[in-house]
């Protein structure tokens, strides 16, 4: 696996890519991206010394290079819809 920041990428720039405020919905995430080559970091936005998961103080971001974000957002917007239901309906000869 490529180091994120290794060599003349830490002139590219990082989007988010997406959001939660569940640390391990972020692992998930990231781990279903790096499984593509898309190259990805964490950002724990958590306040440290409570629980807190509201707000801008309880986000986790996932990270990509903005040159894969268009790419990321496509397969976490493919993973999130729903999977299309089979017609179970066939015509019988």
């Amino acid at each position: 696996m490529q180091e994120p920041f290794s060599g003349d990428e830490s002139e590219v720039g990082w989007q988010v890519c997406y959001s939660t405020p569940v640390e391990a919905n972020a692992h998930l995430v990231k781990g279903y991206l790096e499984q593509f080559g898309v190259p990805c970091i964490m950002q724990n936005l958590r306040f440290g010394m409570e629980p807190l998961t509201i707000g801008a103080l309880g986000e986790v971001h996932v990270l990509v290079r903005e040159d894969w974000a268009h790419i990321a957002r496509g397969l976490i917007r493919g993973r999130q819809q729903s999977p299309r239901r089979l017609s179970l309906a066939r015509k019988v000869r």
